[in-house]
């Protein structure tokens, strides 16, 4: 995956308290939800000079009160608690756990970020565990904020959605982006369903703001339902590709050869998602031969 030509602006205002600020780098997208009585901060990122320009927009609202929340534990996610130490962090159950098991990666990929944008951490990354852990369906008011936790899995098992539905807005972690394809660490219909649980909010306009992880805002009730289509759709054609070349008796590479054909966002674009799309490729394909295997074994066959 590389990175798109144009960043995007730093700092965008959707209103009531909240701004998103977008970094060049994977057009990632920080969430700061601002009041004086608590400020909550989703995913701050990406480099450390822009952590510092997220904290002073913090220090210049001054809240009582900072929690972070975290929606799954990407290298790129997960980088900015050094900046408020004393925040309470919020993310799923499994978040420390593959934090720790994942510490290597997250520190080489944040310092090979950093050296290239000339910049170095104050301190190698250290992992640690959240204050309050979720999963499931979960609420909860941080100070004047109602959060709605869902679990989200699909694009990483320990993923949660975060619904702000006073504010009729989805901050949707690493789905539904307008530059990426979904992409799986499990077979298709796990992602599938995550967003088959959160369409109905789409359906019934609980969703006017949608700000995905990487990519740009989508804003009004169409925009955001045509962004549920459009990766479901990929999705669908994903699955129906790689279970006609098994039908076909299609091998490994065959199949590959077939799904390679499928139309999709970022193909053979400077911000590549063929990488990605291969890769789903192959988890579909095994998914599904997998399963087909489980049925002939099963009894009465």
């Amino acid at each position: 995956m590389t990175q798109p030509p144009t960043p995007a602006p730093a700092w965008t205002d959707l209103g009531r308290g909240i701004r998103v600020r977008t970094s060049p780098l994977y057009v990632t997208n920080s969430v700061v939800l601002e009041h004086a009585e608590h400020t909550v901060l989703v995913d701050p990122a990406v480099l450390p000079s822009e952590l510092d320009d997220i904290r002073a927009r913090v220090r210049a609202v001054g809240p009582a009160e900072v929690t972070l929340l975290l929606t799954h534990p990407d290298w790129d996610h997960v980088l900015g608690r050094p900046w408020w130490p004393e925040a309470r962090v919020i993310a799923h159950d499994g978040f420390a756990a593959t934090l720790r098991r994942t510490v290597d990666r997250v520190r080489s990929e944040a310092e090979r970020h950093a050296a290239e944008h000339g910049e170095r951490w104050p301190q190698p990354f250290a992992p640690y565990a959240p204050d309050l852990a979720a999963s499931g369906l979960h609420y909860r008011a941080l100070g004047p904020w109602h959060v709605v936790f869902r679990e989200a899995p699909g694009h990483h098992p320990e993923m949660l959605s975060i619904h702000l539905p006073e504010h009729r807005t989805l901050l949707a972690a690493d789905m539904l982006s307008d530059i990426e394809i979904p992409m799986l660490q499990s077979p298709p219909d796990v992602y599938r369903r995550t967003l088959e649980t959160l369409w109905p909010l789409a359906e019934r306009d609980a969703i006017q703001t949608l700000v995905p992880g990487h990519g740009s805002i989508a804003r009004g009730a169409d925009a955001v339902r045509a962004r549920f289509r459009h990766d479901l759709d990929y999705l669908a054609a994903l699955q129906s590709g790689a279970a006609e070349a098994l039908r076909a008796g299609a091998s490994a590479d065959d199949a590959w050869t077939r799904l390679e054909r499928m139309s999709y966002t970022g193909k053979d674009a400077e911000y590549s998602m063929n990488a990605v799309h291969r890769r789903n490729a192959e988890i579909t394909c095994a998914a599904l031969a997998s399963a087909t295997a489980a049925r002939s074994r099963a009894p009465g066959r």
